[in-house]
């Protein structure tokens, strides 16, 4: 952790003026948000949590907090969390019950415990600046009357009241009344301390407009969730390459089709069609990830471009991928993680080899930052219709321009087909999610789940086509060779399961609600 600060690397993606590199997001989505989870995710949870609430403070905070508290945070002296879970309040945040009284020197009292809190406390950093969600008097009922607070672990020394001009950053020895009374045992990342976190009239001040608060987190929320995914990919990518170096050295068994290396025992077990499939599937759904995580790094940057067009089109992409980052990613990593525990068999399943140990920690990837169900409702239910479908029109504009300037390349045919036919089910299926949604809600939240898989799949597929598109130019080149071939493993092995997604969404609720409670 030090290293990475002594380095700059926890403040490249921060403003220079606060210490930081000052890089596009592309480049921390394309290197240290993937680079840094296949090394340790328990580790880089924290300095993707801090940049979170700096993004956050940067954005919506006081020009006195900002001055105070962005530097140390982005260069990772200082580490931030999130506070949003209650022990009765999990996704239906209205009903926290935290409070926050506001003092006449415009600060507020925090009061109330917060749950499975990341990084809530631990000593890699001098100060802990926890953002936390609470309800100040006079509020509206649920979630309009939340507000996002700033709470640090440990108070300047020679604070007394009011702002932060002029303070210095030398801290008080006392907790500002924030302390962890316990942390959680968990199945993985066990570097990473969850924490149960009570504030007892601690210190605060407002980030961004009274009740405003939850639009602030969820500002924050979405880019951890892009994060989560980039974290999925990370352990999935690191998965991947040790089963691969084991199956580069194991032998067992011989080929179907006959002896490959008659000097030894046995043939090497990538002679296996199974084996095979494993691999390719995992290194095909890792690569096809990673290009889309690279586009979605250019769109959070062009997000803030000065052409109003560009920066529509790159907020509509964005929320529109944000919630299949989040869930798809994770969904094949935890997919991605077992198959290749499942390669290297019993050893796989061994402390001393280290996979399993990868799935432990990607598991959590599915549920913390809103459950990948949620995602998909979240998906389905608001970010295919949010303006009247601007951010789905969004996408289908390139789209469409794709395969029509490719629909007469025989080279192309192999992809373009597959892609036209997907495409053309995406919007079939969401025209009918639309319609029997508005009529039973069922309807849309039973295939909620579904949808955002085969939603997956269509972008994952338009980024193999395109670089198929590339390599096929290139012909004779290694590396263009091998990309060709997975562009082509995807849409054989891989997209084909769009069908039985569709099927299952076209199924409806009905097999589901109707089942009687008695017979679970």
């Amino acid at each position: 952790y030090r290293r990475g600060i002594d380095e700059g690397w926890l403040a490249s993606a921060c403003k220079p003026e606060h210490g930081g590199m000052g890089v596009p997001t592309f480049f921390q989505a394309v290197t240290w948000a993937e680079f840094g989870t296949s090394a340790c995710m328990s580790l880089s949870v924290l300095p993707a949590l801090s940049l979170g609430v700096y993004d956050i403070l940067v954005a919506h905070g006081r020009q006195d907090l900002v001055d105070y508290f962005a530097s140390n945070l982005a260069i990772g002296e200082w580490a931030g969390t999130m506070c949003l879970t209650e022990p009765h309040a999990g996704t239906d945040l209205g009903i926290i019950n935290t409070r926050a009284e506001p003092e006449l020197d415009g600060t507020y009292r925090i009061s109330g415990t917060k749950i499975f809190i990341t990084y809530g406390e631990h000593d890699l950093s001098e100060n802990i600046v926890h953002l936390v969600l609470a309800k100040a008097p006079d509020g509206p009922e649920g979630t309009k009357g939340i507000s996002l607070f700033l709470v640090p672990k440990y108070l300047p020394t020679d604070w007394k009241e009011g702002g932060l001009e002029g303070i210095s950053n030398e801290l008080k020895s006392d907790h500002n009344g924030v302390t962890c009374s316990g942390t959680e045992e968990k199945m993985g990342l066990h570097a990473s301390p969850t924490c149960v976190m009570n504030f007892d009239d601690s210190v605060g001040w407002l980030v961004g407009p009274l009740h405003g608060g939850m639009p602030l987190m969820f500002e924050m929320m979405n880019r951890e969730r892009v994060a989560t995914g980039m974290m999925g990919l990370g352990l999935a990518e690191i998965a991947y390459q040790n089963a691969l170096a084991w199956s580069l050295d194991r032998r067992q068994g011989r080929d179907l089709k006959g002896i490959q290396d008659p000097n030894e025992s046995a043939d090497n077990i990538l002679v296996h069609p199974d084996v095979r499939r494993m691999l390719l599937e995992a290194k095909v759904n890792n690569e096809g990830c990673r290009a889309l995580a690279a586009w979605t790094g250019i769109l959070l940057d062009q997000m803030h471009s000065d052409d109003p067009e560009i920066s529509e089109q790159a907020t509509a992409l964005v929320a529109l991928f944000t919630p299949v980052i989040k869930a798809h990613f994770t969904d094949l990593a935890c997919e991605t993680v077992s198959t290749c525990m499942q390669v290297m068999g019993g050893a796989g399943y061994c402390s001393e080899y280290g996979v399993e140990q990868y799935y432990r920690d990607v598991r959590i990837s599915k549920i913390w930052e809103g459950t990948n169900g949620i995602q998909a409702l979240d998906l389905a239910g608001r970010k295919i219709t949010q303006d009247f479908g601007k951010n789905l029109r969004h996408l289908m504009w390139p789209l469409s321009e794709f395969i029509e300037e490719n629909r007469g390349d025989p080279e192309m045919a192999e992809f373009n087909k597959p892609l036209h036919q997907g495409v053309r089910g995406l919007q079939q299926i969401t025209l009918l999610m639309i319609a029997e949604g508005m009529a039973n809600p069922h309807f849309l939240a039973a295939g909620a789940t579904d949808y955002c898989r085969y939603f997956g799949n269509i972008l994952l597929a338009y980024m193999w086509a395109r670089m198929a598109k590339i390599c096929l130019k290139k012909k004779g080149d290694p590396f263009y060779d091998a990309k060709l071939a997975s562009a082509r493993l995807f849409f054989k092995r891989i997209y084909p399961e769009t069908i039985s997604l569709a099927a299952k969404i076209q199924s409806g609720p009905k097999p589901l609600m109707d089942y009687p409670v008695e017979m679970f």
